[in-house]
Order: C-alpha cells, then structure tokens, then sequence
C-alpha cells in the first residue's frame, strides 16, 4: 500500500482522514464535484472502496456512509479506505429513479474507455462521472462494497448480492465470502445473461458485493445500523480492523427471475418482500382505473420475494422479482 493515497488533488498520508472532492466536468452554471473521504491507515493493508448513491433515491446505503465517514478512524485501520455517499448527486437532488435526470442515463452502464463524443443531443454527464470515478478511485481499490437500497418505487428484501460470472472462480468466491461475513442472512447470486459481455467495457474492476437495504425510499435508522456494522464486519474479514465478524451462522443463497406485466394499469400486490410463496399461488392483479382486473400473476416457481414494485404500471414492466434455487451456506 502506498504511504500516500491520492484522489485527484487530494492527498492523505498515511495515519490521517480528509474529506475532498471528485471533480467530474464542468457543467453550464459551474464545476460538478462529489464529496469524498480518504481514510489511510496506520499501516499496510487492503485498499477499500465504499460508496453509495449509485442510483439517486437509494437511500439506507448513503446513510451508512455518512457515519463511516465520521467514525472511521485511521489510527485503527490496516489499509486504506474511500468513502463516497453519493456518486450520482445529480440524482440524489432531483430525487430521480435509476438513471440521471440531466441525460436519462443508467450510470452503471456508463463505464467506457472513451467518452463518446456526440452531436448537441443529451449531454454526456454520466459518462464523465463514471470515468472520473473510475479512473481516480475504482481504479486503485481491491475491494469494493456498492451500497443500494429500494429505490422509491421498489420494496426490497434486505440482502446481499454479488455476480457469478464463471470465468475466475477464486474472484467469484471471494466477493462471495464478502457478501458473506457482512452478515446478513440473505445473499442474491447473479448470473451472466447469455452473450452478456464483460462489465464496463472491459475496465478491470475490484473484487466487489452489493447491498440491497430497504425500500420505497425511506430510510430508517435501524437498517443504517446494519449497514454500518455489515462494513465494519467485511473490514474485519480482510484484518483492516481488529476482531471478528459478527454474522449468523447459516446463510441463504438465491437467484433471482423476474415477472414482467402484460398489461398497464392500477397494480396491486398480494405479498412484500421476504414472502415466501409457492408454485402457482396468486401474488397480485392489475386493473384498469374502473377496477375490473386486467391481469393476474402467480408464481411459476417457488422462492423468496425479492421486490416488489409501485402501483403504477406501463405495459411489460417488471412488477416482481423472486429468489429461486434456494441453498443454505455456512
């Protein structure tokens, strides 16, 4: 580990904490800039990166930030870690869902190389935030825990989630393990998609586990707790903290499918997340704005509801998402 960590501008020796900014581009009325906070510790170890606010009305996640930034303190740390609330602010003001509300992009899938160069359309601005955070702070972290929660049209079940992705199985099991010891009881295990290529255009990635924490866009004080020590219980795992992991002794792992409506309209949902349902039962039904039924759903295969979405449905949106394959782990 370096005995400076730099961002951009900022850079902090080793035994210290400073908060500073990303600098992303500058935008028609002034620069756009992300608060940040550089925690490098007392001695040699992993280098850590935890952010939130990927998506703008996630919330729980975020929240848990806040006070790492706070507490987090390096004279007790073997490593170093970034600390970043909110990557997507433009989101988090706008109080928008998924992508960004300047040009209407997903900032997950924003991750290239080059920045493209376009004609006098949307404007590029979840491209050049994806690569300044890519190239200043990604780029230089082993590990990574990307915080999310229900976005405000979502309930949620609290869990962990990882991807499989079936080309380096000690990677895939490692951020497996991360998931793991941050010790929640449920993890959701992703799958590449047929033809699927390799994320953000190939840019090597660090070893990385989300969290889905809450939902409807609350956030709650009790799940900020979970988050936080879910942190400081992954820290623990790679020796970046003294001690050891706080985590029950069995773990469920699940995957998850989807149910797409056929029709638009009022949607009403039978369960919440963390029901567990069965093979054919009746989940929820669709109407139209007079109340007949337009649409019923059941279950093709039992599991664990993992989300479920707001009332107000367009035709072939996702209204569910259930965990399958249900296995437990030590």
């Amino acid at each position: 580990m370096p005995e400076v960590i730099k961002v951009q501008d900022l850079e902090v020796r080793r035994g210290e904490k400073k908060r500073g900014y990303l600098s992303i581009s500058e935008k028609p009325a002034g620069v756009h800039q992300i608060p940040l906070t550089v925690v490098n510790g007392y001695a040699d170890g992993p280098r850590l990166l935890v952010n939130g606010g990927i998506d703008g009305s996630e919330y729980n996640g975020p929240a848990g930030v806040l006070r790492l930034q706070q507490e987090l303190d390096p004279k007790q740390i073997k490593g170093s870690v970034i600390l970043v609330p909110v990557v997507n602010t433009l989101a988090f003001e706008g109080r928008w869902v998924y992508t960004n509300p300047v040009d209407y992009r997903g900032l997950s899938q924003a991750f290239v190389k080059e920045i493209p160069r376009g004609g006098s359309g949307h404007p590029l601005i979840s491209y050049h935030v994806a690569k300044a955070f890519y190239d200043s702070i990604l780029s230089q972290s082993e590990y990574r825990l990307d915080l999310h929660g229900g976005d405000i049209i979502e309930d949620l079940l609290e869990s962990t989630m990882y991807s499989r992705m079936g080309v380096d199985t000690k990677r895939d099991d490692a951020a497996l393990s991360l998931c793991r010891n941050f010790g929640w009881a449920w993890i959701r295990e992703g799958k590449p998609r047929p033809g699927q290529k390799a994320p953000a255009d190939g840019l090597p990635m660090p070893i990385s586990m989300g969290t889905e924490a809450g939902g409807s866009g609350r956030c709650q004080s009790d799940l900020v707790d979970r988050v936080v020590k879910g942190v400081t219980n992954v820290m623990k795992h790679l020796n970046m903290l003294q001690g050891t992991p706080d985590i029950p002794k069995k773990a469920n792992i699940y995957r998850p499918y989807h149910i797409y409506s056929q029709r638009g309209g009022f949607f009403i949902s039978d369960v919440k997340a963390g029901d567990m349902v069965k093979k054919d039962q009746t989940i929820g039904v669709i109407k139209n704005l007079y109340g007949d039924v337009l649409e019923k759903f059941t279950v093709p295969e039992e599991g664990i509801i993992h989300m479920v979405t707001s009332p107000a449905i367009y035709e072939g949106d996702a209204v569910f998402e259930i965990g399958t394959d249900i296995r437990q782990i030590d």
